[in-house]
């Protein structure tokens, strides 16, 4: 089990560190700050530029409140790494039916903040951020999230 775990999380490493630059600017026309706004119900988002040493604007597409606190991050990735990251139990929570090709939420426990999904050549995860005030709860819901998964994937 050890030595399982080590493997997934090398190979995490090595795919994130290779997969930042796979689909860099490729997927920046999929969702707007006007569409999350729709989504959501929410005004005033804004979209950012990815800040890579930033942990909530490293995303390909990082979007914030409007009073700049940190909203939605979505990232793309290459698709083998759906596999690994789904074979990952305690980071799948349940199947996600109706986006993309399959998707799953996670993590495996709560709160639940991410919708990841399978399209074509590519893994995109769509991340909300938990409440800096109340480590329960996220800032957007999962039904708002998955809205947002089905959009980008449409677009995709």
């Amino acid at each position: 089990m050890k030595k399982f775990f080590l493997a997934m999380l090398s190979l995490a490493i090595i795919a994130g560190l290779s997969a930042t630059l796979y689909a860099e600017g490729q997927f920046d026309h999929v969702i707007t700050a006007a569409d999350v706004e729709k989504l959501t119900g929410l005004k005033g988002v804004k979209q950012v530029p990815r800040e890579k040493l930033n942990k909530f604007r490293n995303g390909d597409l990082n979007f914030l409140l409007s009073d700049g606190k940190p909203l939605l991050m979505i990232q793309f990735r290459p698709s083998y790494v759906f596999a690994a990251m789904k074979a990952d139990s305690g980071y799948v929570k349940a199947s996600v039916p109706g986006v993309g090709e399959e998707a799953f939420s996670s993590p495996a426990f709560d709160p639940q903040f991410s919708i990841n999904f399978l399209k074509g050549n590519y893994f995109a995860i769509v991340t909300t951020h938990v409440d800096a005030t109340d480590k329960t709860k996220t800032i957007l819901k999962m039904d708002q999230l998955i809205a947002i998964a089905k959009l980008v994937a449409s677009k995709m």
